[in-house]
């Protein structure tokens, strides 16, 4: 207070004579005169600032700025203005001496502070403040010693003595008249503000104690607390403080403490108190009972037991005692139940019985504030706390519940009273109030509102209400109330159901809310309710202890006898906590596959949210981080098909959601993991009922061949009615969660990369396992979507063609098979469209009908083949119209054919008799479905006929005719590797399609396509296609080799049936004519039995390699192919032999090492033998010519010697590897055999090489001749021995069995007797004359060819292929002659460049070849069968057109290199090593 002077200026003290005296006497006038009837200061404001007056008054008196003759009438004066105004004034002079005596320099100023104060005749009050040392210092007692003994006395008498009667010296009448008052009735006359002026007087009249009568306020206040309005404002009224309140109610909370009193009014009134901030909490809180650390014990020691109760279910106990068991369960579930009902302990905590009466009284905000000092949710764990603060919400919620959730008027709810006090939470009227004020509360209670189901119900009706709003309305408000319920969810009402006991009404009650939310936001509620709430709530994590107990003991005795009483088990387990039981159910079904069908069975008691977290369950499980793959990694783990069977199995059964699972394998697929499509398939294929093509038989793919009834009844095993909701189930969660074109396109990337992204696999099984499964999903899943989807809906969402194959990065079979639903609607559309612009729609003729189809192809399909062109090269257009290949990819079988054995075996099945056992009905619809197929047969035929037509329009622009010189396989090539390959192969009705479709272009006799050609390229060499096929793509091929083999076993089985559907066909031709006047040549019947038997041996060929091969995927594949075309393959007995025999060695090599493959071959080997009745002999098959001796054999007029001297130098149509080095020879002219060659690329070595080889069979036999023993032992062989040893022998020497082995194209060998193998055998001398010169000349050159083997290689490079062309047909006009006169003028250039003399070395052997070969083609011209030619003659007029090489023109496809003896390749080798070293 020392601080400047704010109420007075100097002014003041300077002109106190004329203004500052009433100046000063009017401020303390004003200051004392608000409230005149009180007799103290009470309001401290006021009492404040009269204080500071008189301190600056005194102030200006002590420091001389006020005299003291002016000072003492002045105090005199305003001590009688008020009675307290004297003790004010010693109060403000007892600071000013304290300040006075703090300082030596204003110690001068007490003296006259005292005589002031003495002058004023205030020595009592100066005896009552004063110190006695100031006393005796001030004189105003004379001695101190004596003063300070009288007043120990007078306070002993006064504060310690003891008297009689009253002590405290009141007068009960005033005690009475109190209470009297204090308990009259309330009414609007009686308030506060008077009552406190009655206790005024009664404590001043009947001398009352202050503190009594506040205590006797507080005592009616506790027995009546429903007038605590009045109550608290009177308190507020009453001059007391928190601390005095706080210390008269804690002497009674002690007293109760020790007497073991309840006193509920207690702490009622303390929490009305505390509620109207008349009482401090922390000054209250220090008198409560027990202490907190106590309290936090209790709580530290039922979590540990929980926990350690949850620990005791993972110990497995190997004694026998279910009896016991059983016992002490019923023990602990009843000390339990007694412990729940044992609420004394509550009783006796003050701290309890507080919390209970806050929230009764509705102070919400204070019961936060003492909860916030406890554990979270220790306190609302006490059931009394839980329960009081339900009806607080009861209250609260009321008015909102009654408001949109009307009772019928006959039906009378009970009404709930609100709270009466205006400091409680407001009642809630909107969705606002609920979210702002319901929700805190139910998330402060969490799991505890178990307590109260009825408010469960209410919440979660009012819930439901208020998201329906939201959809239909998003305003900030509602959305607030969406996202905010789901936190009320997660924390309150699913963790509540846990501890429930069975309550599927609540659950079902909780689902009809959870629906509306996404399953994204329910799987994550779902997620922390099974993980994540159970570790928060001791009651949870014994409420789950106790749930698993249970599920084992009855997943032990859980078998298909037991599935009722163990289903209402489960079902029981499972309504309020299901997500620990599904988890110990899953992982029971991955170990145990046999426990799917009874646990599946047992599900049917269960709730929909039981369901909905049975999904979750799964989902939860797959996305666990485990091994997917077994066996080392060589197949698809157990427990992954165990669960995905599992998962077709319950989602069609039970109506779950499956938008969580179809987006965890979208998910999988975006991060390339292609082996949870396993799900997939198990779901599509149980709840569509659609199976994989692979698994159908030959009459249900003949049956999907036909229209849809037909496919429906002949072409699956489900029965409809099993899977008709199941399927619309499937088909609405796939539209609803926009996944079904996704999962197609997804799966096509997928099917495209999977081999690149698995090769980390270390075994290439499972590569072609997921290739499979990816590609049969794929299949299966657009079969389904395709059935149930409508056009419309799958147009909106299907990218166009374009977009399929360059911004989806689709293949075209893919991209073709996802369109090609759309193309046909198209279609279908504008035919019947442009049939209903014809008045007479019904009356048109099949030609009308035709010509109306043929109009709508022509509309449709223009632009679709302007948007296909530019996705392709340009190159290949030149050889097909793209036309042509939108016409083969979207026609089907159903377009090619109609099954019509199969319609008439299925309407023969149907019986539409009436008889005893059949009702009405069902006749009725047996009658019906007869018509319906009958209906449908028809429709089909006429579609194939208007199919056929279109097809036989557009037949003349499919190929072009190409230029004569251009090589016209190109045009095979392209048809095979675009079209025929690619679609083979993708599906098994796609492969049957493929054949039919090859003959097809046969039958309708297709321009500028050679069906010989195409077939050739089909058989020749397999061997690569073979090895680069999965294990299913292999059956596929196997069909679609099936399919084409009985065609071509069709036209060899008889001679009519060859010239009725073969004879003058394009597809048989073999030179064409440009005159007219001449006729093409074609392929007579006997040839064309050599080709078979050719593509017979061509193909026994292919898959001995790869059975000798050691490789798996080899082995299988051959095998499975063997497999699939044993009906017409082997069809010879000498081939049969072959296979047999390397089938004999695989199953010796891989028993016990590789069990599936000798299990493959054991299979095949005995459908071998049970075949083998059906063989028949070469001689047979076809005319076998008389085989000669080897030294003597020609083939294609030319020695075997002759040709092995000439092999290294040219091969038709083949490549020969020496030295690492490739070198392509092309066919250029073939008749009969005799081939002109055109070279590309040669090596010098060749004929050493040969020569060597050629010395190498000369010692090989002469060591035979040498050897007795297996002389003697080749005489004992039967003939069938030789003629199988002949066969294996053709086969290891890469050599035909009756054609040129050199050339893999189609030539045929002459029957024996016939006019031409009469003028090839006539002309055997003349070679062989001709073939000894050539070999001398060749052994002389061999030394100087090496010696210039380098240099020769370059200067080959540099010269031009027309140099070479030209000095071929310079010396092929040439006689023998003309090879001697060039050899001597060889010898006379020898000393010439070496590599001049390597090139005419060259040409001089290519000269004498050329002579040779044209000598034997003249004896024999007009006889031939030309496959290989593709040159023009301009003298005569005409050109052949032909096969350059029958093999497809890719490296793929190429023959592998035949197997040698190691070593005789040894021998070779030193060889080479040392004419290396030497030169």
């Amino acid at each position: 207070m020392a601080g400047d002077h704010r109420l007075f200026t100097p002014e003041t003290w300077k002109n106190w004579d004329k203004t500052g005296r009433s100046e000063a006497l009017q401020v303390i006038k004003d200051f004392i005169q608000d409230d005149p009837d009180n007799p103290g200061f009470s309001q401290p404001e006021a009492a404040a600032d009269l204080s500071r007056a008189l301190y600056e008054i005194l102030s200006a008196f002590l420091k001389g700025s006020l005299r003291r003759e002016h000072a003492r009438p002045f105090f005199a004066e305003i001590i009688n203005l008020h009675p307290d105004l004297a003790s004010q004034l010693v109060e403000v002079s007892m600071l000013l001496d304290l300040e006075n005596s703090a300082t030596d320099r204003m110690g001068k100023n007490r003296e006259p502070l005292m005589a002031l104060l003495k002058s004023l005749e205030t020595d009592k009050l100066l005896k009552e403040r004063l110190e006695i040392e100031t006393l005796g210092e001030a004189g105003v007692v004379k001695n101190k010693k004596t003063f300070h003994t009288r007043q120990i006395k007078v306070k002993t008498k006064l504060f310690y003595k003891q008297q009689k009667f009253n002590l405290l010296r009141e007068e009960t009448e005033g005690y009475a008249k109190l209470v009297t008052e204090l308990n009259q009735d309330i009414t609007d006359r009686v308030t506060p503000k008077s009552m406190i002026q009655i206790i005024r007087s009664l404590i001043g009249g009947f001398n009352l104690d202050p503190n009594r009568v506040l205590d006797l306020i507080l005592e009616s206040l506790e027995c009546r607390p429903h007038h605590h309005e009045f109550y608290t404002g009177l308190l507020k009224l009453y001059p007391c403080e928190s601390s005095t309140i706080s210390e008269l109610l804690g002497f009674k909370l002690n007293s109760y403490g020790l007497n073991g009193r309840t006193g509920k009014g207690i702490y009622t009134t303390i929490a009305l108190l505390i509620q109207a901030n008349i009482l401090q909490f922390s000054d209250i809180y220090k008198w409560l009972t027990p202490e907190d650390s106590s309290m936090i014990e209790d709580y530290q020691r039922e979590e540990s037991e929980a926990k350690e109760i949850a620990m005791k279910i993972h110990i497995v106990s190997t004694k026998d005692k279910d009896k016991d068991n059983k016992d002490k369960e019923r023990e602990d579930d009843e000390r339990e139940r007694e412990e729940m009902r044992n609420m004394e302990k509550y009783y006796t905590n003050q701290k309890v019985q507080l919390c209970i009466a806050l929230l009764e009284v509705g102070a919400w905000d204070n019961f936060n504030e003492l909860s916030r000092r406890f554990p979270d949710y220790y306190l609302v764990s006490c059931p009394p706390i839980s329960q009081a603060l339900c009806k607080l919400i009861h209250a609260t919620i009321e008015p909102m519940y009654r408001k949109v959730c009307v009772l019928p008027s006959r039906l009378k709810g009970t009404v709930v009273e609100l709270i009466n006090n205006s400091l409680a939470p407001p009642p809630a009227y909107t969705f606002e109030d609920v979210c702002n004020t319901i929700f805190p509360m139910l998330c402060a209670l969490g799991p505890h509102v178990y307590h109260d189901p009825g408010l469960m119900y209410k919440v979660l009706r009012i819930a439901k209400v208020a998201l329906k709003q939201v959809t239909i309305n998003g305003d900030n408000m509602r959305q607030d109330f969406y996202y905010e319920f789901l936190t009320v969810l997660d924390e309150v009402l699913l963790p509540a159901l846990s501890v429930l006991d069975s309550n599927p009404c609540l659950a079902e009650e909780i689902w009809e809310v959870l629906k509306v939310y996404p399953y994204q936001h329910r799987y994550k509620i779902y997620g922390r309710w099974k993980n994540e709430t159970h570790a928060q709530h001791p009651i949870l994590v014994k409420a789950k202890a106790r749930l698993l107990k249970k599920a084992k003991f009855i997943m032990m005795r859980i078998t298909k006898e037991t599935i009722k009483p163990v289903s209402r088990g489960i079902g029981k387990l499972t309504h309020n906590n299901p997500g620990p039981i599904f988890h110990y159910i899953l992982i029971q079904v991955q170990l145990y596959d046999n426990l799917i069908g009874p646990v599946v069975d047992s599900f049917k008691y269960l709730t929909s949210l039981s369901y909905d977290m049975l999904a979750y369950c799964i989902v939860e499980i797959l996305s666990e981080n485990k091994d997917r793959t077994a066996n080392d990694a060589m197949a698809i783990s157990p427990w992954l098909q165990s669960l995905s069977n599992f998962c077709g199995t319950v989602f069609k059964k039970y109506p779950m959601d499956l938008g969580g699972i179809l987006q965890f394998v979208a998910n999988q697929l975006k991060c390339e993991k292609s082996i949870d499509l396993l799900i997939l398939r198990e779901i599509v294929q149980k709840m569509g009922g659609i199976d994989t093509l692979e698994d159908l038989t030959s009459e249900q793919l003949d049956a999907m061949c036909g229209g849809e009834l037909l496919r429906r009844e002949a072409g699956q095993y489900q029965q409809e009615r099993n899977i008709k909701r199941s399927s619309v189930r499937l088909k609405e969660a796939l539209l609803e969660n926009n996944l079904a074109i996704p999962l197609l396109l997804l799966m096509a990337q997928q099917r495209s990369s999977v081999v690149y992204n698995q090769t980390e696999s270390p075994h290439l099984k499972l590569v072609g396992k997921l290739y499979d499964q990816c590609q049969d999903t794929m299949v299966q899943f657009g079969s389904y979507l395709f059935q149930m989807v409508t056009i419309d809906e799958l147009s909106d969402r299907l990218p166009s063609i374009g977009t399929l194959l360059s911004d989806c990065h689709i293949n075209a079979d893919v991209a073709f098979f996802l369109a090609r639903p759309l193309f046909t609607n198209m279609l279908n559309l504008k035919y019947d469209e442009l049939r209903r612009q014809d008045r007479g729609e019904k009356k048109l003729t099949i030609e009308q009908k035709k010509k109306r189809y043929l109009e709508a192809c022509n509309e449709v399909f223009g632009p679709i083949v302007v948007k296909i062109r530019p996705h392709f090269s340009c190159k290949v257009w030149e050889d097909m119209d793209p036309s042509f290949f939108l016409t083969f990819w979207t026609l089907t079988m159903s377009d090619l054919e109609v099954p019509t054995h199969i319609y008439e075996k299925e309407i023969k099945k149907i019986d539409v008799n009436p008889s005893s056992s059949k009702r009405k009905k069902d006749t009725d619809r047996l009658v019906s479905l007869r018509e319906k197929l009958q209906e449908e047969e028809k429709r089909q035929k006429e579609h194939v006929e208007r199919v056929r037509a279109r097809l036989q329009q557009e037949k003349d622009k499919w190929f072009m005719l190409r230029a004569a010189r251009s090589p016209k396989n190109d045009t095979v090539t392209a048809f095979l590797q675009l079209c025929l390959f690619p679609r083979c192969t993708f599906t098994a009705l796609d492969a049957v399609y493929c054949s039919k479709f090859v003959k097809m272009l046969h039958d309708l006799k297709t321009p500028n396509f050679s069906t010989l050609i195409c077939y050739d390229r089909m058989y020749c060499d397999i061997t690569y296609t073979v090895a680069s096929c999965t294990e299913q793509e292999a059956n596929r091929y196997a069909r679609f080799l099936l399919g084409t083999l009985e065609t071509v076993m069709h036209w060899h089985a008889s001679q009519s049936n060859y010239e009725k559907e073969c004879a003058n066909y394009p597809g048989f031709v073999t030179k064409y004519r440009v005159s007219r006047q001449e006729a093409n040549d074609y392929v007579d019947y006997e040839n064309y039995r050599h080709v078979v038997h050719k593509w017979h041996y061509k193909i026994t060929k292919a898959l001995v390699t790869c059975l000798e091969s050691g490789d798996y995927i080899q082995i299988r594949n051959a095998i499975l192919i063997l497999q699939g075309i044993l009906s017409r393959f082997p069809a010879i007995t000498n081939l049969a032999a072959v296979i047999e025999k390397r089938i004999e060695k695989v199953k010796n090599q891989e028993k016990n090492r590789r069990n599936d493959l000798y299990v493959l071959a054991n299979s095949y080997s005995g459908r071998l033998k049970a075949a083998k009745s059906s063989l028949m002999p070469e001689t047979d098959f076809h005319i076998v010519p008389k085989r000669t001796p080897p030294a003597n054999k020609v083939v294609n007029g030319t020695t075997e010697k002759a040709q092995a001297a000439t092999k290294g130098d040219g091969k038709t149509g083949g490549e020969v590897t020496e030295n690492d080095k490739e070198v392509k020879v092309e066919s250029t002219e073939a008749t009969n055999g005799d081939v002109d060659m055109k070279e590309e690329k040669r090596e010098t070595r060749s004929g050493r090489k040969e020569g060597d080889d050629k010395k190498d069979s000369e010692a090989k036999k002469d060591d035979k001749k040498d050897d007795p023993k297996k002389k003697a032992k080749d005489g004992k062989r039967t003939k069938p021995d030789e003629e199988d040893e002949a066969v294996e022998a053709d086969i290891e020497r890469e050599g035909s069995v009756v054609s040129n082995s050199s050339s893999s194209s189609v030539k045929m060998e002459p029957p024996e007797g016939s006019t031409r193998g009469s003028k090839r055998r006539k002309t055997e001398a003349n070679s062989k004359k001709e073939e000894t010169a050539h070999k001398e000349h060749k052994r002389k050159e061999r030394s100087k060819r090496s010696r210039s083997h380098e240099k020769s290689r370059r200067s080959r490079s540099r010269s031009s292929e027309s140099s070479r062309h030209s000095k071929s047909r310079s010396t092929e006009s040439d006689s023998p002659s003309a090879a001697s006169e060039s050899r001597k003028k060889h010898k006379h250039r020898k000393h010439s460049s070496k590599s001049k003399l390597a090139e005419n070395a060259m040409q001089e052997k290519t000269t004498k070849h050329l002579s040779r070969k044209r000598t034997s083609r003249q004896a024999r011209v007009g006889n031939s069968v030309i496959m290989n030619v593709e040159t023009m003659d301009s003298d005569e007029n005409d050109f052949t057109l032909a096969d350059e090489d029958c093999s497809v023109a890719s490296h793929e496809n190429q023959e592998p290199p035949r197997k040698r003896n190691p070593h005789k390749t040894e021998q070779k080798h030193s060889r080479t090593r040392s004419r290396h070293t030497r030169h």
